[in-house]
C-alpha cells in the first residue's frame, strides 16, 4: 500500500511539474530578454512575492529596475508567460492607437454571478456594452445631480474634525477618508443615509468591510481565499464549474444585493426619484431599450483618449436590468471605497509635509467656497490650485506603478519582428513616466505647478486613473468625493502631521494601508 501511495504522490508531482513548466521554454524563439523561470514561482521575482519581499504592485517595478535597458521584456507568473512593456511610446500604442489589440483586462473570476457581471469582468463585445452604458452614468452633468449626496458625507467629516480637534485626537487620514467615502457611496449607490463617523459599527459598514476582506473583517483565512482564487483563476472549469467556488463573502453580497433590488422595486411602483447611481443607470438602461443614441462630446484630452468605438455592438438591451443594477452599484463599491480612501490619504500626507502650500489650498477654498458658503458643482470647478494639488500629490504617491492588458489578437510590436500573440498578458510599467522631465517641468520635487495648463503636462504621463479607453471611469467621481473632503477638512482647521507619519509613502506588504499609517491632528483656525 506504502508503495502505491509513494508512487500516487510521485505521479501527482510529475503532472504538477509538467503543468507549472511546460510553456517555461516559451520565448526561446523570440528576440527579447526574458527573465529566466524556475520551477514552482516562475521568474525570481514572483518568488520574492511570495516569501513577502516585494508585494504584488511592486512586480513591474523590480523588473524594470533589473533590466533597465529592455523596452519589452519576458518574464513568467508562475506558469503564466507574460510580457512587460517599458517604454512611454509604446505603452501609449497599446493604450490608446492600437487598444483594439488590447481591449481586455485580465479578470478576476468567481462563481458569484454578481461577481461575472462586473464590468471589470467583461471582455470584448460584452464589457464594450456595458461601458458605453456606464459612461452615460458618470457624465459631469449626472455627477452634479450626486452633490447633494456627498456633500451630506462631507458634513459628517467636518463634524467629525471638529470632534477630535477639540478633543486634541490623532487620527487617520486614510481610516478617517474611508469613513467618508463609506458615507457617500452608502448614500450614492445603496440609497442609504448612514454616519459612519458617530456609528463607526453600523450595518452597513461592517458588510463593506465585510466584503473588501478589512482586518478584523475577513470571515475566512487569507490562505483560504488565496485557494479558491488559484481554483478559480487557474483552473475556472474546476473552481467555477465543478466545485462552485466563491471569493466574496456571500452573506455580505446578499446584504448588498438586497438593498439594490428592495430599491429597485420600490423606485418602480412609486416613481420616486433620488438622482443617485441607482436612478441613473435605470435610466441609461431605458434610454438604450428605446434606441435612444448618446452623442459622444469630450471634456478633456483624457475623455477623448477613451473614446470607444461602440458600431459592433449589435444589441444594446439588456434581459436581466436587475442583476446589471446590482453589479454595478457593487463594483461601484468596490472600486470607490479604498481606492478613494487611499487618495484622500496620500493627498493628506503631502498637505502635513507642505504646510505652506496647504495654506494656499486653505486661502482658495476661503476666495471660492468661503468659510460656511455651500458647495456647488461650479465653485468644485473653480479650484484650480487643488486641482494642481491632488494630481501632484498622486502623481507622487507611486500607488499605481502599472496596468495590465489582454492581447485579443495577435500584435507585431512596431518596428520588430516580435509578435505578442493572442491571450497573452501585457504588464505596462508606467511609474517611471512620472519621473521624466520630458512630461513634468519639475518631476523629481513635489511642486503642484507640474500640472498647471501653462507648463503643458504630458497627461499620459499621469496614470493614476489609467488612460486609453480602459481608464477609470469615475475619475471625476473620485475627485469630486475628495474635493468635498479637503473643503470640510480645510476650511475652518489646519491639518498637522502626526507622530509616525513617514517622509516617503511604503506600501504594507498586506497593501491596506501605509507604513507607520497616515496620522494627523488638527489645530481649529482663528475667526
Amino acid at each position: 500500500m506504502w508503495v502505491e501511495l509513494g508512487l500516487l504522490c510521485l505521479l501527482l508531482f510529475f503532472l504538477f511539474y509538467r503543468m507549472m513548466t511546460k510553456d517555461f521554454r516559451f520565448f526561446d524563439n523570440s528576440a527579447i530578454t526574458v527573465a529566466p523561470p524556475s520551477f514552482p514561482f516562475g521568474s525570481s521575482v514572483i518568488r520574492d512575492m511570495c516569501f513577502g519581499k516585494v508585494t504584488f504592485v511592486d512586480i513591474a517595478a523590480e523588473l524594470a529596475k533589473s533590466f533597465p535597458q529592455e523596452k519589452v521584456l519576458g518574464y513568467f507568473m508562475f506558469q503564466s508567460p507574460r510580457y512587460l512593456i517599458n517604454d512611454q511610446e509604446l505603452a501609449k500604442q497599446i493604450m490608446i492607437k492600437d487598444f483594439e489589440y488590447f481591449v481586455d483586462r485580465p479578470t478576476f473570476k468567481s462563481a458569484n454571478k454578481i461577481g461575472q457581471l462586473f464590468l471589470t469582468n467583461l471582455e470584448g463585445a460584452e464589457w464594450k456594452k456595458m461601458r458605453a452604458l456606464m459612461s452615460g452614468v458618470f457624465t459631469s452633468g449626472k455627477l452634479k445631480t450626486m452633490l447633494p449626496h456627498i456633500c451630506k458625507a462631507g458634513d459628517h467629516l467636518a463634524e467629525y474634525i471638529a470632534k477630535v480637534s477639540t478633543e486634541g485626537k490623532e487620527v487617520d487620514m486614510k481610516d478617517t477618508g474611508g469613513l467618508m467615502t463609506l458615507d457617500a457611496i452608502a448614500a450614492v449607490a445603496f440609497n442609504l443615509d448612514s454616519n459612519s463617523f458617530a456609528d463607526p459599527e453600523n450595518t452597513f459598514r461592517r458588510m463593506a468591510l465585510t466584503l473588501v476582506g478589512a482586518p478584523g473583517y475577513q470571515k475566512t483565512n487569507m490562505f483560504v481565499v488565496m485557494i479558491k482564487a488559484l481554483l478559480c483563476n487557474g483552473f475556472p472549469w474546476l473552481g467555477i464549474d465543478v466545485l462552485k467556488l466563491q471569493i466574496e463573502d456571500p452573506e455580505a453580497m446578499a446584504f448588498f444585493k438586497d438593498i439594490v433590488l428592495k430599491t429597485y422595486k420600490q423606485r418602480l411602483e412609486s416613481g420616486e426619484r433620488r438622482n443617485d447611481i441607482i436612478d441613473i443607470i435605470m435610466d441609461e438602461i431605458k434610454r438604450t431599450r428605446t434606441g435612444g443614441a448618446q452623442k459622444q462630446e469630450f471634456e478633456d484630452e483624457f475623455e477623448k483618449g477613451a473614446a470607444l468605438d461602440t458600431t459592433e455592438i449589435k444589441e444594446r438591451n439588456y434581459t436581466d436590468e436587475e442583476s446589471i443594477l446590482v453589479a454595478n452599484a457593487v463594483l461601484f463599491f468596490f472600486a470607490g471605497f479604498d481606492t478613494s480612501a487611499f487618495g484622500i490619504g496620500v493627498v493628506s500626507h503631502k498637505l502635513c509635509l507642505y504646510p505652506e502650500l496647504q495654506e494656499k489650498i486653505y486661502e482658495e477654498i476661503i476666495d471660492v467656497v468661503g468659510i460656511d458658503g455651500k458647495i456647488t458643482p461650479e465653485k468644485l470647478g473653480a479650484l484650480k490650485y487643488m486641482d494642481m494639488f491632488i494630481s501632484e500629490a498622486l502623481r507622487m504617491s507611486e500607488m499605481v506603478p502599472s496596468t495590465e492588458r489582454v492581447c485579443t489578437k495577435n500584435y507585431q510590436i512596431p518596428g520588430t519582428n516580435v509578435v505578442i500573440p493572442k491571450g497573452k498578458v501585457v504588464t505596462i510599467y508606467t511609474e517611471d513616466f512620472t519621473q521624466l522631465e520630458e512630461n513634468f517641468i519639475n518631476a523629481k520635487e513635489f511642486d503642484p505647478e507640474n500640472f498647471n495648463p501653462e507648463n503643458n503636462p504630458n497627461k499620459f504621463a499621469f496614470q493614476t486613473f489609467g488612460q486609453g479607453p480602459r481608464n477609470c471611469i469615475g475619475m471625476r467621481y473620485a475627485l469630486m468625493v475628495m474635493k468635498v473632503a479637503f473643503i470640510n477638512i480645510l476650511r475652518k482647521h489646519r491639518m498637522v502631521r502626526g507622530s509616525t507619519m513617514q517622509d516617503k509613502l511604503k506600501m504594507t506588504p498586506e497593501m491596506t494601508h501605509f507604513t507607520g499609517g497616515l496620522p494627523a491632528t488638527f489645530v481649529k483656525r482663528e475667526d
